[in-house]
């Protein structure tokens, strides 16, 4: 299932949270960083979430469909 974008503050929070950044450092950086961050921050999701299924997979258990 793919969802779609994730709100603006989410994603701000998200940021801030992950590089210990305040809302004002944050705006100070520059666009191409923060792309570039974003995809890293999103590789690293779709691998974390590709271990949890092969965790489930390799234990049996089994999620919902």
């Amino acid at each position: 299932m793919r969802r779609g974008k994730p709100h603006e503050a989410l994603t701000e929070f998200r940021l801030c949270k992950e590089f210990g950044w305040t809302l004002q450092q944050l705006e100070q950086q520059p666009a191409k960083r923060l792309q570039e961050f974003l995809v890293i921050l999103s590789e690293i999701d779709k691998q974390s979430q590709e271990e949890m299924e092969k965790m489930k997979r390799q234990s049996g258990v089994r999620g919902f469909s």
